[in-house]
């Protein structure tokens, strides 16, 4: 039997109406805070509004730093980490989706350090600030691990990290803020979730620990994912939907991910415009037929679990069920799209090929299928 460590120290908070308790929460680590987040979302609902005037009315002083973008930049955190050091702040807050958590946990890092933070991928962080992640969508899963994902715009290069003083100290996960989620939105970062839950079930390094996370994950993405998409003010259907994205985080926090991360992160690393969660989508079925057959039985169960019945199939059928599944998926979200669709230019293919194993090598390896560089840019090729 294989040795296992599992470690998780984030304190997760979920319920309506609950960023109302983020101040008395936040008060435990500091009276200052740096709330980081993006431009305009979180402003548009009042969930910014309501977050400042908790933390006020705790007696906590906010500072706000709300250039935060879909796929952030180097040099947005290492302006934030700087913020942060001139006012001597004591806290960071993540509030939104993906984007502003991931460049929570990295400011904290970058804050404590004197280095610029591109510079954490080969230095270990040994601290960092204590952070707090207030999420707005259900499929980062962000605020519950220790990973952050970072772009450095003159080289395109999308990597992510992560180390055991990045993990959030608590993490908030309100459903009612998820009821202002736009439809697309709701799609990629749902659709998001999918994915995590699908590469950390087979990936290489999974246990079964992460593969308890998934198990339940799918169980609830079965119910909630289209639903969630088609009845935008259902909160039963974002609340189940937002369980699973912290479910698909734990996981992958585990066991990490897989082919179609890899290929995403440098997709979106060339182009900035693109949700990486429609990156997601155009790479997911054709990287699900490469993956096939190393993970055939994995493909059954999670067959099973969605509902897809077996009756006259044989294994083969059964596994392939799932892919055919996944195609159905899509379409219901609207996300039937391949690259060209997304604006990726064919001329780019081989670069983006090759990124995959200089800035996500670790999500290439723990994939179920080997794959090197041709295998990859051949899968980049199919999901034009």
């Amino acid at each position: 039997m294989n040795t296992l460590s599992v470690y998780n120290p984030v304190k997760i908070h979920f319920g309506t109406g609950l960023i109302a308790e983020t101040g008395k929460i936040a008060k435990k680590y500091s009276d200052s805070a740096l709330i980081v987040t993006g431009k305009s979302s979180m402003q548009k609902t009042g969930t910014l509004g309501r977050l400042l005037k908790t933390l006020q009315d705790a007696g906590i002083n906010p500072t706000v730093y709300d250039k935060i973008t879909p796929n952030p930049t180097i040099e947005q955190i290492d302006e934030a980490a700087g913020i942060a050091r001139e006012k001597r702040i004591g806290l960071v807050i993540g509030l939104g989706g993906g984007s502003p958590l991931d460049s929570s946990k990295a400011i904290a890092v970058a804050a404590k350090g004197d280095i610029p933070v591109w510079n954490y991928l080969k230095t270990p962080a040994k601290e960092a600030l204590p952070v707090i992640t207030i999420v707005s969508t259900a499929g980062t899963g962000s605020e519950v691990n220790r990973y952050s994902v970072m772009t450095n715009p003159e080289t395109a290069e999308k990597p992510g990290f992560g180390y055991e003083c990045m993990y959030p100290k608590e993490a908030i996960i309100d459903p009612e803020i998820m009821l202002s989620m736009p439809p697309y939105v709701t799609a990629t970062t749902g659709f998001d979730v999918f994915v995590h839950v699908f590469e950390a079930f087979t990936g290489k390094a999974r246990n079964a620990f992460s593969s308890a996370y998934c198990m339940q994950a799918f169980y609830l993405l079965k119910d909630n994912l289209i639903k969630s998409y088609g009845e935008p003010d259902n909160i039963e259907a974002r609340g189940n939907m937002a369980l699973a994205s912290a479910l698909a985080g734990l996981a992958i926090d585990i066991s990490g991910v897989g082919i179609i991360h890899a290929i995403e992160h440098p997709v979106s690393g060339n182009y900035p415009d693109i949700a990486h969660g429609a990156g997601l989508a155009a790479l997911t079925v054709e990287s699900m037929k490469y993956n096939l057959k190393a993970c055939k039985r994995d493909f059954m169960l999670i067959a099973h679990h969605f509902g897809i019945k077996r009756a006259g199939k044989s294994d083969d059928e059964y596994a392939g069920a799932l892919i055919e599944k996944t195609g159905e998926i899509l379409a219901a979200l609207n996300l039937n799209i391949g690259l060209k669709d997304l604006g990726v230019e064919k001329e780019k293919l081989a670069k983006i090929a090759g990124e995959a194993f200089t800035t996500m090598g670790f999500a290439v390896q723990n994939n179920p299928e080997t794959a090197g560089e041709k295998e990859v840019l051949r899968l980049l090729e199919a999901s034009y």
